[in-house]
């Protein structure tokens, strides 16, 4: 972003703060609790009683949608205090307004892969009935008003036609792969916190809850050791003794890392756009954090949604990496 801006510009981005607060305090966390309740109520009501392994997107969704939902209210309670510093055509105002359209673009794309697998999805070889709601998540707007929002605080200055095609490209790419890091690491932690204990394949062959689960005292009931003990896929006991499960590690990376990895690359975006070479050096440091640990969860659980989360990590990194790219994100001489 430049510091050069028309009358013309700041006024646009000074009505899109406005309106865009105004839909982050008043809009968006309806929209947001409403995509919630219909995608819990599915879980319970639908898929949990045919197969309880779907249980722990119960509590998984519930804290990160929560989450987002507060996030909302702050940003937009921040975008209508700084409208004024964007009237004035305040370079840092503009940085921290592209961010704060980040987070609920990025809180957009999370919001729609639960109600894809949890709403709309069928699984008759399970024995769950078809699915009774058809349609886009009410959160869709979310996506889309942001994203709109976002790259027109992006393009509100008098930067050049070939500079704002090239940034484009790499403040696209650090959305889209905060996105993808996040999602990946819902399916993470909803199998970090899972116990294999507390569950059981039944005669029909579909999981159902454990009437005897193991103890809390034991190592079969906690999540760091629980896998060193059982098979996660047949939930029956491996080895009295401990033996180390790559599980583990795999799931507690590909989980927990990847939702820190999500807001590093959020935060790194205000922070590229004022030029500041800390916020380029956290976003090539975290492409290639959740680079490594996604292959490694790939290579460890066969997932290809991580397979798919460490390819667009590692495509960031070379984007970050390219000149062409650091000239615009960072200030001459600085690389």
């Amino acid at each position: 972003m430049t510091d050069e801006t028309t009358k013309t510009q700041r006024i646009i981005a000074t009505v899109i703060a406005v309106l865009g607060a105004l839909y982050l305090l008043l809009l968006a966390p309806t929209q947001a609790m409403q995509t919630l309740k219909i995608a819990l109520d599915q879980v319970m009501l639908r898929l949990v009683p045919h197969d309880a392994d779907f249980y722990p997107a119960v509590p998984v969704l519930s804290v990160t949608f929560s989450a987002w939902i507060i996030s909302f209210i702050f940003s937009g309670a921040l975008l209508l205090m700084l409208s004024k510093k964007l009237y004035e055509g305040v370079k840092w105002a503009r940085a921290v307004a592209l961010g704060l359209f980040a987070i609920p673009s990025v809180a957009g794309i999370t919001m729609m892969i639960p109600w894809f697998v949890l709403v709309l999805a069928e699984y008759p070889e399970k024995g769950v009935p078809p699915h009774t709601i058809s349609g886009m998540p009410p959160a869709l707007p979310i996506l889309f008003v942001n994203l709109l929002f976002y790259f027109i605080i992006l393009f509100a200055d008098q930067d050049t036609l070939k500079n704002k095609l090239l940034k484009l490209i790499p403040y696209t790419a650090l959305g889209v792969v905060s996105g993808m890091v996040f999602m990946n690491g819902q399916h993470g932690v909803r199998y970090f916190i899972h116990i294999p204990g507390e569950f059981m394949t039944g005669a029909n062959g579909l999981i159902t809850v454990n009437p005897n689960p193991p103890l809390f005292t034991t190592p079969l009931a906690h999540f760091i050791t629980n896998l060193d003990h059982l098979d996660w896929r047949t939930f029956e006991m491996v080895s009295e003794q401990a033996v180390y499960s790559p599980q583990t590690l795999a799931l507690l990376l590909g989980g927990f890392l990847l939702y820190i990895s999500s807001v590093l690359l959020i935060v790194s975006i205000p922070l590229l756009a004022m030029k500041n070479k800390v916020g380029w050096y956290m976003a090539t440091a975290t492409a290639l954090a959740t680079a490594v640990v996604s292959f490694q969860g790939f290579v460890v659980r066969s997932s290809t949604e991580w397979l798919q989360g460490g390819i667009l990590s590692a495509g960031l990194l070379v984007i970050l990496l390219i000149p062409a790219f650091k000239n615009l994100l960072l200030p001459k001489g600085e690389w």
